[in-house]
């Protein structure tokens, strides 16, 4: 009898996970892709990616950069940017106290290879930072490889 259920069974749990076609999407998402939407329209050549070189020189030239490096612990230690504030990447949403108050302030976001940094720039980018841009090709190929300095 189970397998003669099988069909409907699969009907069912397809229905109710894909919803009927007419539904209307929560007000909340409706806010929430209004204001993606809104960010993706306004980005600026180059997205919102910071080349290696181009933070290097930054940085050299005594430029105030918050360098927030998302990567977890363990690969904070293996190397990192000198004055990087190590928060993993879940952590982000419960540490802003340890971001600049001033949300005009230059933020790089760094992670191992600019994945996690985009979502959370683009994530602080929704929360009202101004100046948020990610290492375009992450810690290891944007960084490391490049030869750039790197604290133990």
């Amino acid at each position: 009898m189970l397998r003669t259920m099988r069909g409907p069974i699969l009907i069912l749990v397809l229905a109710l996970a894909v919803g009927p076609a007419s539904a209307v999407p929560p007000a909340e998402s409706l806010a929430a892709w209004e204001a993606a939407a809104q960010y993706i329209s306004g980005l600026p050549e180059g997205f919102n990616g910071v080349k290696g070189d181009v933070l290097k020189a930054k940085l050299d030239a005594g430029e105030q950069i918050f360098v927030l490096d998302v990567r977890q612990p363990n690969e904070f230690a293996g190397g990192f940017i000198e004055g990087a504030v190590n928060v993993p990447v879940r952590e982000v949403p419960k540490a802003l106290d340890r971001l600049p108050q001033d949300k005009s302030a230059p933020i790089v976001v760094v992670c191992a290879s600019a994945v996690r940094s985009g979502y959370v720039a683009m994530a602080l980018s929704f929360k009202g930072y101004a100046n948020v841009k990610h290492l375009s090709a992450g810690y290891v190929a944007g960084w490391e490889k490049a030869g750039y300095p790197v604290k133990r």
